[in-house]
Order: structure tokens, then sequence, then C-alpha cells
């Protein structure tokens, strides 16, 4: 029996869910416990009603969520803060079998007690930085993007260091990279990396390529379940964004995230902010210490395993390249696949600085993991966080009987709204419009699905409207050349609006910061 615990302590994968659990432990101790900023409630409501989020549509994490939903007890969207959690823990486990194998690939088979201290502190250490961490205690798509990184970069590594099963591991890697795409579309800017990481091995490149399809194929199944968004949208879903059925052109503008391209290196001002912005979360994630090991890491795959310090380097400038020129508030998430890729590379520098200490005193190396846990543990408490329920409460309970709101106030008022109302079925007399999404050739159609008495009254206007708006939405910088253009389609939008207002006197009005 005793030799039995022993084998089982000493499994990489028991490690690993180890690792994981005392993760998770601290997430739940953290957890908001329920809807937080930006898009938490719409996509809490989305994966309740199995509808169709904001761009890029994220079928994948639609579908799971949805599925856990059904699965659950309680209020969904604690549920769906939980299987943040589960997420975050389990890319923690999977980032700990990676650095193992990393490890054993650059460094040869060595002492098993050396590299799973120092795989544990690296995984840990990931786990327990701020940007990670917080993304473990409430529901957002970059959990499951975390996760699903994870597991590819590891498959990516099996399939190279595998003799016997390298085209198994190969289909999973090209599986999980396509899933990646169907959860977040940034992950076409880490294709190069990955590419390279397949092709790092000692494997002659040409016969490598020559399987490609065994990468290819896999890849496109999980593309493939994009098409779930115009099927799912045709039903109309109380939550539709794009109503993405409408043509083609509809779900590839939605598809692409088309509508975020304006904020996509268009200030120089940002990229300046985004970088200090990296800087500090790569400071926090190795508390300055593990910059020493991160840097000798990277020297000695440079000196030692070129192909594999390409490839990495790759990923960092994909992520990089899409990241740091993306002028938008909630950025942090962007960096975590070159977090995470930092990471290995701190684990690749540690075992020259600790083969010089005493075996004995290996362990000491999880005091900076456990640093960070204390220092973490009150700046990323959510556990008492219910700002956007308390001020969405004070809305509704505020507003007269089949009032209608216009508003700006996505982050912390309007998504929290549309899971309040389509999920929890709270204040549905209340009309809801956000003033900018009328500025998408979607959303009146949408309005008209979702409060058809309040949008029937307003069709003219609506209708005067849309050809100057779709216009607009296919060419906006040609649109914007003729001043006529933006003349008129101005005059059209205000007078929606106040149409909003005047064809419907028997609702109040509840401007929200116009």
């Amino acid at each position: 029996m005793k030799n039995i615990i022993g084998r089982g302590l000493a499994s990489p994968g028991l490690q690993a869910a180890v690792l994981g659990f005392l993760v998770f432990v601290t997430y739940a101790i953290t957890m908001a416990p329920g809807l937080m900023y930006t898009d938490s409630g719409e996509l809490a409501a989305a994966c309740t009603t199995l509808g169709v989020a904001h761009p890029t549509g994220y079928p994948l994490f639609t579908l799971l969520g949805h599925v856990w939903t059904m699965m659950s007890w309680g209020s969904p969207i604690s549920a769906l803060n939980v299987l943040a959690g589960v997420w975050v823990a389990s890319a923690v486990s999977i980032t700990y079998l990676l650095m193992l194998n990393v490890l054993q690939w650059v460094y040869g088979v060595g002492t098993n007690q050396l590299y799973s201290i120092i795989a544990a502190t690296g995984a840990l250490m990931l786990g327990w930085s701020s940007v990670v961490w917080s993304q473990a205690t409430s529901i957002e798509v970059y959990s499951l993007h975390l996760l699903l990184f994870s597991l590819t970069l590891l498959f990516a590594v099996k399939s190279v260091r595998s003799s016997d099963h390298a085209q198994r591991w190969t289909a999973l890697t090209g599986l999980l990279y396509g899933l990646m795409l169907a959860n977040h579309l940034s992950s076409a800017f880490l294709a190069p990396g990955l590419l390279l990481l397949w092709l790092s091995g000692t494997q002659d490149r040409k016969s490598r390529l020559r399987s490609w399809a065994v990468v290819i194929v896999p890849a496109l199944v999980g593309v493939a379940l994009y098409a779930i968004l115009p099927l799912r949208s045709a039903q109309e879903p109380p939550i539709n964004w794009g109503m993405v059925h409408r043509d083609l052109s509809a779900f590839l503008y939605h598809v692409k995230g088309t509508q975020f391209g304006v904020w996509m290196f268009s200030d120089k001002k940002a990229f300046s902010d985004n970088v200090s912005m990296f800087w500090a979360l790569l400071a926090s994630t190795f508390l300055w210490v593990g910059f020493i090991p991160a840097s000798i890491g990277l020297w000695r795959l440079v000196t030692g395993q070129r192909r594999l310090a390409l490839a990495l380097i790759t990923l960092i400038i994909g992520n990089l390249g899409i990241s740091l020129g993306y002028a938008i508030p909630d950025l942090e998430p962007y960096f975590l696949p070159t977090i995470l890729v930092a990471a290995l590379l701190f684990c690749l520098g540690l075992p020259p600085l600790m083969k010089k200490l005493p075996s004995g005193s290996y362990w000491a190396a999880l005091a900076l993991p456990l640093f960070a846990v204390v220092v973490g543990l009150q700046q990323q408490d959510r556990s008492r966080h219910t700002a956007v329920d308390n001020y969405t409460s004070w809305v509704f309970d505020n507003a007269e009987p089949n009032a209608i709101i216009l508003t700006r106030q996505w982050d912390y008022f309007c998504s929290a709204a549309w899971y309040r109302q389509v999920v929890q079925k709270e204040r549905t007399d209340i009309t809801v419009i956000d003033k900018e999404l009328l500025r998408r050739t979607w959303y009146a159609p949408y309005l008209l699905q979702r409060y058809p008495d309040v949008m029937k009254r307003v069709q003219p206007e609506v209708e005067a409207f849309m050809p100057y708006l779709q216009m607009f939405e296919s060419n906006g910088d040609a649109f914007n050349t003729n001043q006529a253009n933006v003349r008129i389609i101005q005059q059209r939008f205000v007078a929606l609006l106040n149409a909003l207002l005047t064809a419907n006197p028997d609702r109040p009005p509840v401007p929200l910061c116009l």
C-alpha cells in the first residue's frame, strides 16, 4: 500500500491536479458573488440562453457555458463565475505538465524532484499573478482562452518529443488550435509561433510539413463551430448580437470583429500606455526578481535550443503585435499568452541557479509563489463586490413602470440589465436601449425583436436612418470624407433618439448619461 501511495504521489498528473486544486481554493475564496463590470452580464446571458455574444461571437465559450449552466444549481452568474475558476485552475495544472515536458526537453532527464519543484513554482506564480487571478473570479472569455492555449502548447511539445504517438499529438494540437480560434480570434496571431513550435524538434522539417493535413483538418473542425452563430441567430434568441443570420456580410463583420478595428493601431499614446501596462504586469507576475531566471532561460534556449527559442519568441511577437496597439480599457487579459511563455522561460532559467544549492533547499523556490498569494489575496478579493448588481437594482427600483431607459452605460448597467431582464426576468416592462449600439445596423432590428411595441412606432425614423448607417458600416473612411453624409446621418440619428421618446408618450423616459 505504501508503494502504491508513493507511486501515486510521484505521478505528474496527480501533482498537476493538486496544484490546480490549490489555486482553485484561492479563486473560490476571492470569487465575485454575482455580476461584474463590462461584458460579464451579457456573456452570462448569452451562455444561459445559448445566444450570440458580442464580436467575435465566441461560439465555443457560449456552448460550454450553456452546458455548465444546465448542470449547475443556484444562479447562472454564480455558476459561470465558478466555471471561470475551474478553467483557470485547469490551465495551471496543464502549465505544470507543460513545464515538466519542456524542462526534460531542454535539460534532459534529470532529478525529478528538482524539475517538479521548478515546474510547480512556475505554475503557481502564473496562477497567482494578478492578470491570471483576475480572470478566475468572474466569467470572461479569457479564462477559457488561457486553458486552450496551455493545452495547445502542451500537445505541440508532446508531438515534437513523442516518437510513438507524434501523429496523435499533432492532431490534438490542430484541434485545440481550432478551438482557440473558435473562442477568441486573436489566436490567429499565435499561428506562426505555434507552427514553428511544431517544427522545432529534430525531425526533418520537410517530412513534418508533408503531414500538414493532420494539423489543418482537426483545426478546421474547431473553427467550424462558428457555423453555430447564424443558425442560432436565425432562431432569434434573447441575446442576439449582430443578428448574424441577416446575410454573409453581417456574419463576417461580426466574426472578424470589424467594429473594433477603429481602436487598433489608431492611438500612439495608447501604444506607450500599453507598453507600460504590460511591463507592470510582467513585473508583478515575477516579483521583479524573476526577471533574472527568465533572462537565463531565454539565453539557454538561444544558445542551445534555437528552434524552440525562435518559436517562443515568435509567439510573444504575435501576441504583443495585436495587443500593444489595441486602445481598449480592459486590455490586460490580451497579454496572457505572453505571460505564460514568460513563466516558461522563468522555469527554464531556474535549473542552473538551483543546482548550485543543496538538494534539501530546492523547496525554498516555492517561497516566491507563496509570497505572491499572500500579496494577491487582498488585492484580488472580489467576494464582496456587489457594485454592479447594486447600481442595476437602484436603476430598476427607481424606474417607473414601462419606462424607456436610454443609456451609454454599458460597462456597469446595460450589460448587467440584459442579464437581469433576460435570465432573472426582472423588470421586463422596461425598455433598455444602448444609445451607442444604435450606431450599428443590427441593433434596430434586434430592438424590434426585443421591444416590438416601442420600435414599431419609430419605424419611419429607423428606415430613414438605416441606409446611411449601412453605408457608414460598409466603408467608414469613405463615408466620412463626404461631409453631407456625416451631417445627414447625425441628424437622422438624433431624430431617431427623439422619436423613441415622443412616439412613446405612455413610457416615461429615463436618460442615463446620454
